[in-house]
């Protein structure tokens, strides 16, 4: 009867044994959009999210921006998460897409490491526009502890729901911030 039982056992955890060892990575993501009516001019507007410099004054965990060529900036974020080392990333973003009306900057690697940065201005009127900001960041990693130490645990989900929720706050932060300048330098311009 022990040996059924010691052998119902090892049969019970082979699969964990025999699991091939190149195991998937573990990737989490976030991704968040938002909208808010500005009461200046779309020109002012575009100009203003258009200059790097205003992301890591008023972007939560966004170090620094630096301007690489004419469509290549570097950027530098830090992830914080609970209990765990800060996560330092850095992104080559290219901008994708300049118009009036758009701006797309996107990683120009999309591994292990992804952000994209999206702002829509739409003319309400002659001084009021609507800004949507889309955020994407993605991260992979072969080992879920080099995420968090509870990461394999917790799983993609559970991870990528905080990221959410973080850059969730993070792009309420900006948005009200980056406003309240946009408005001080209008008024300063004018």
């Amino acid at each position: 009867m022990r040996k059924i039982l010691l052998l119902a056992l090892i049969l019970l955890f082979s699969p964990v044994l025999l699991v091939d060892s190149e195991a998937a990575a573990f990737t989490v993501s976030a991704e968040v959009q938002k909208s808010s009516v500005v009461d200046l001019p779309r020109d002012f507007v575009r100009t203003y999210i258009n200059d790097l410099s205003i992301y890591p004054r008023f972007f939560p965990d966004i170090v620094s921006v630096k301007k690489l060529n004419g469509t290549e900036s570097e950027w530098h974020y830090n992830v914080e998460a609970p209990l765990s080392p800060t996560i330092s990333l850095t992104f080559i973003l290219k901008s994708k897409l300049s118009t009036p009306s758009l701006m797309v900057l996107e990683s120009v690697n999309p591994e292990p490491d992804y952000l994209y940065c999206k702002a829509v201005f739409d003319s309400l009127n002659a001084s009021s526009t609507k800004v949507t900001l889309k955020f994407k960041i993605r991260m992979t990693r072969e080992d879920p502890s080099d995420i968090h130490f509870l990461a394999g645990i917790l799983g993609e989900d559970f991870i990528s729901a905080r990221m959410k929720d973080k850059l969730d706050g993070d792009m309420d932060t900006f948005i009200e911030d980056a406003t309240e300048d946009m408005h001080n330098k209008y008024q300063k311009s004018h």
